[in-house]
């Protein structure tokens, strides 16, 4: 099959598939690309543009400071290339005012997002300072001008030639004359939050319109207001594999120190703490503290046990399944989604209850301290922003092992294995996968369990206000978990049938296509190089060339019928019809049983 996973597939039409770089080169990891409509008819026909109503399109820099006109290009992007260079740009342009903080905070969502799995892999991005950090994106950045000034160029042919999105919203802005009630800057933030709600609400798959996914890494990676004010409707847990590049070498940055001295520590059992603190101190305390200690131990004794069952999903599991190539890093970052972040964390939060257990001689005198710099604040989103992220994708890993494990032999003799590994205590990778979850559900448990036993008035508020905390991060993810879960229903539902058809342009023009029917949408899209692509058809040059209506290679099902094809019994016409005329589309199946589906 040419589609080897369904939200693969999905992503294809609803997230707007970013597989290539945004450097515009083809990644090593994917097995193919897919890209915008686009007739090759039309690239040996351009005219240089003269029109003056498009300067604010000569220069990326230029649309960076007008909102509508910036939507409208990424939008042109989507429906013709790949967006991920423009994004790409737009993200490392935010680096330019960082402090040292907020670059350290963004530098590793910008290379998660972004960037291949290269030089700087097997390092932690916290450990490359901030100017060599910022040097990086600088480089990463200019690496994307060549193929946005492409983009531009072939927006400003295009939008002569009346083939581009949305014209009427940018005639609205550019016709506006401002006044001191309506200033242009308000006209612009106006119009473009009208057209990106329209965007964002449109089901019209025939336009890969911005959804959810596109709008989150807008509204991350540039400061309009008007794109932040949607994000409470985003899910932020709904990220799909990005698009990947090679950053550029910089030599030696620091290399992360071998992990086999905390996995050591993990692999043990930490020691109670009644044997570690002194038998004098513990016979001053009440039943009361005795308990708060225990639950303290059992918060302490929790994330070790949590810390050490991530760490096996990535020791011996996803990084195995990269090394031996069983699985490539895009679709290890839709089972194991953020994995090493989420470990860096659990493992920072795991280090503060230990040092604290041991600057108190193992009986804590506040506790309240780590707890809200883990759940609270700005740590406390990048928090539920990582774990949301990962759990979302939970329903979706444990289908893609079980379906994998069915299909692919490697993997499953891979998979047995592992799991036989004394590092899983006889769980199979379907029993750790939901860990992060299970984790979530007990912090608040475990901390009001601290808050009853504790006398003091201020730290009992404190860790109650870190247990509403705990509450809030786990409603935020079971509804990004519920967002997914819908999503994937929604995929299943939809998806059809999906197979190799010929689609007979004229009779001297046959081409082979793949087809994927959903239950309002027929798509055919067709193998050119290592790329599927999709591609108008015409049934002559003069067509083209007179301008008339080409044959779109995406099929809206609600104004179809079907005739059966007198001189083939495997053919049959699909006749599209809409208000201005009718396109009839002649496609022939495989076999008669696929003809009948």
């Amino acid at each position: 099959m040419l589609f080897y996973n369904i939200v693969s597939i999905y992503a294809f039409f609803i997230f707007v598939s970013r597989q290539r770089g945004p450097s515009g080169a083809q990644s090593p990891n994917l097995a193919m690309n897919i890209i915008g409509a686009e007739d090759e008819d039309f690239e040996n026909d351009k005219q240089p543009m003269v029109d003056d109503q498009c300067s604010h399109f000569n220069s990326i820099e230029l649309l960076k400071s007008r909102p509508t006109h910036l939507l409208v290009f990424i939008h042109h992007v989507m429906l013709q290339f790949d967006c991920a260079p423009v994004l790409c740009y737009l993200h490392a342009d935010l680096f330019k005012n960082f402090n040292a903080k907020d670059t350290k905070k963004h530098f590793g969502e910008f290379y998660n997002t972004f960037l291949e799995k290269g030089a700087v892999y097997r390092m932690r991005p916290e450990m490359i300072s901030e100017d060599q950090q910022k040097r990086y994106v600088h480089e990463i950045q200019f690496m994307q001008s060549t193929e946005i000034l492409r983009q531009l160029d072939d927006f400003r042919q295009k939008r002569m030639m009346g083939m581009t999105p949305n014209e009427r919203e940018l005639n609205d802005v550019e016709s506006h004359r401002p006044t001191d009630r309506i200033p242009m800057e308000m006209k612009e933030k106006a119009v473009a939050e009208s057209l990106l709600e329209k965007m964002v609400e449109s089901k019209d798959c025939n336009h890969h319109y911005l959804n959810n996914f596109v709008l989150q890494c807008l509204t991350r990676m540039y400061p309009f207001s008007i794109f932040s004010i949607h994000l409470s409707h985003s899910s932020e847990g709904g990220l799909l594999p990005d698009s990947l590049v090679t950053g550029p070498d910089f030599g030696p940055f620091p290399q992360q120190e071998e992990m086999e001295p905390r996995l050591l520590e993990l692999e043990q059992d930490p020691p109670n703490w009644r044997g570690l603190a002194s038998h004098e101190d513990l016979k001053k305390l009440n039943k009361k503290e005795i308990k708060r200690q225990e639950v303290i131990n059992e918060l302490f004794t929790t994330e070790h046990a949590h810390v050490r069952m991530l760490s096996v999903l990535q020791t011996v599991f996803s990084r195995p399944l990269e090394k031996e190539e069983i699985m490539s890093i895009t679709e290890l970052a839709t089972i194991f989604p953020n994995l090493d972040e989420i470990i860096e964390m659990h493992y920072a939060f795991y280090e503060n209850l230990k040092k604290l257990r041991q600057e108190d001689e193992y009986i804590v005198k506040i506790i309240s301290t780590p707890l809200l710099n883990r759940f609270s604040g700005s740590e406390g989103e990048w928090f539920q922003k990582l774990t949301a992220r990962f759990c979302s994708h939970q329903s979706w890993a444990l289908e893609q092992i079980k379906s994998k494990q069915k299909k692919d032999a490697r993997f499953n003799a891979f998979i047995l294995e592992a799991e036989s590994k004394p590092q899983c205590r006889r769980l199979q990778l379907k029993d750790i996968i939901p860990i992060e979850m299970q984790r979530l559900t007990k912090y608040p448990l475990l901390l009001e369990n601290i808050a009853k036993n504790t006398d003091d008035e201020t730290e009992k508020e404190n860790i109650n206000q870190a247990a509403e905390s705990c509450r809030k991060i786990l409603n935020h993810v079971n509804e990004e978990v519920k967002l997914m879960e819908n999503l994937l229903v929604r995929i299943h539902r939809r998806m059809l049938f999906e197979g190799p058809l010929t689609w007979r342009v004229t009779k001297e023009k046959a081409i082979d296509v793949h087809c994927i029917l959903l239950s309002d949408l027929l798509v055919l899209v067709q193998k050119q190089d290592d790329k599927m692509v999709l591609k108008c058809q015409s049934k002559s040059n003069i067509a083209v060339q007179e301008g008339k209506q080409m044959l779109s290679p995406i099929i809206k099902l609600e104004s179809v019928f079907l005739r059966d094809v007198a001189t083939d019994p495997k053919a049959l016409y699909v006749i599209f019809t809409w208000d201005s005329g009718a396109q009839i589309y002649e496609l022939v199946a495989q076999t008669l049983g696929e003809k009948k589906k």
